[in-house]
């Protein structure tokens, strides 16, 4: 369970990803892509300060490794959880909104649906038996 814990965010961005462009309306992709960036964000901002306001964080102290390495050793769980799933999310939700901004952007939106090839058929068959049975 300890490796799958940091890809959770990222997975369910990619899942909402595809349900949505398999189900969703152009609206809701947009909306997804915006809103995922910034929560994603506001999820690095959260852990940045987590692992900030830990006891014993890296903020000041010495200037080699050795300091970083036993200072980060000190830092909860729970803070490098969210940081490392805020940032693997970050790197997951830029990509997806950058694809759904431009396809969605650059692509026209449909005003009229397309017509159906049946119903096409079925009215070229009633006008051609209009024109034989002399209604047109």
């Amino acid at each position: 369970m300890e490796v799958i814990t940091p890809f959770l965010l990222p997975g369910a961005l990619v899942a909402a990803w595809v349900v949505l462009w398999w189900r969703g309306s152009r609206r809701a992709r947009l909306w997804f892509a915006a809103l995922s960036v910034a929560g994603v964000i506001a999820a690095c901002l959260l852990g940045t300060d987590m692992v900030k306001a830990a006891p014993g964080s890296p903020t000041s102290g010495g200037d080699d490794g050795a300091y970083w390495a036993r200072s980060l050793a000190s830092v909860p769980d729970d803070a490098v959880l969210v940081a490392v799933n805020a940032v693997l999310g970050l790197i997951v939700a830029v990509p997806l909104a950058a694809i759904t901004a431009l396809v969605e952007l650059l692509r026209p939106a449909r005003t009229q649906p397309r017509p159906d090839p049946r119903r096409e058929r079925a009215a070229d068959a009633l006008e051609e038996w209009g024109r034989d049975n002399g209604y047109l």
